[in-house]
């Protein structure tokens, strides 16, 4: 099930800080998907500047969506609910399949890590035995590699550590200051995105594991003028002010393009997906 964000009023709130002249009349809106890997709230905080852009450089209104789940953002990409749309890697790779077109993916890696607290001994993933980690859900990208990395090191799930369930990768991090969780799986750059007070009470411990980043494809229904004009608008949003401190408060550091050698460094990890997920 597709949630729009804050009801029909305000799902397209970043359109209201725009030029009204900006926006053809009569246009029809882009529907930008995000996957929910933080709070709804935080997502909207955080992608609000890039929704801006793409409505005053296309002059389209442009709504944003997420997900009540992991499993739901995926169902509504695979059936092509959204226009534009900012997902996870292996996600990214699957849409690709269907009607979805790559367009650009954010510059710094993908960096999954343990977040313990600060005051915690924990360095390496052998100290995690017998230890409680929170993540979020088992189809999540970074739960799939590290679930994969902590096996490699003879720790397994189950038996010599215990997931914690949690909805969102902020969610994960929130287990560990709770004191429901030892460590929480996250990535250096969701890290970054956290309230400052919870930032400072926690430390990743390094995975040293490094993927692409969030791709953000556009539906092939839009057309390839349309298409072309969406990465056009994507390149030029770290040149403005406002990119620059996006770019910065986020930790994404920018855009780079998919390549086809990124896609095939994906693909076992889709596989692990659909073998979790059934075929899609």
């Amino acid at each position: 099930m597709r949630r729009r964000i804050l009801g029909a009023g305000l799902s397209i709130f970043g359109l209201s800080l725009a030029a009204p002249f900006t926006v053809a009349a009569g246009a029809a809106p882009l529907r930008l998907g995000v996957h929910p890997y933080a709070s709804t709230l935080t997502l909207i905080n955080t992608f609000r500047p890039l929704q801006r852009h793409l409505a005053e450089s296309l002059g389209q209104p442009v709504e944003f969506y997420t997900a009540a789940s992991f499993d739901a953002f995926v169902d509504t990409l695979m059936s092509g609910g959204y226009d534009v749309v900012i997902s996870p890697p292996h996600f990214a790779v699957m849409a690709m399949e269907k009607q979805y077109l790559p367009l650009l993916h954010f510059r710094t890696s993908l960096e999954p890590v343990l977040a313990v607290l600060n005051d915690t001994p924990y360095r390496r993933a052998q100290d995690f035995r017998g230890k409680r980690i929170a993540m979020a859900d088992r189809t999540a990208f970074i739960r799939l590699v590290v679930v994969k990395w902590l096996a490699d090191n003879g720790l397994q799930a189950g038996r010599d550590y215990q997931i914690i369930e949690r909805p969102s990768h902020g969610a994960s991090v929130g287990a560990v200051k709770a004191g429901e969780a030892d460590a929480g799986l996250t990535t250096t750059t969701a890290l970054k995105q956290l309230p400052a007070d919870l930032q400072q009470q926690v430390r990743p411990i390094t995975t040293a594991l490094r993927f692409p980043h969030l791709f953000t494809m556009a539906n092939a229904r839009l057309g390839n003028a349309l298409v072309g004009r969406l990465r056009e608008s994507l390149m030029a949003f770290p040149t403005t002010d406002e990119g620059r401190l996006f770019m910065e408060k986020t930790a994404f550091g920018g855009y780079e393009p998919i390549s086809e050698e990124k896609i095939k460094v994906l693909q076992p990890y889709v596989d692990l997906y659909r073998q979790l997920a059934g075929s899609r």
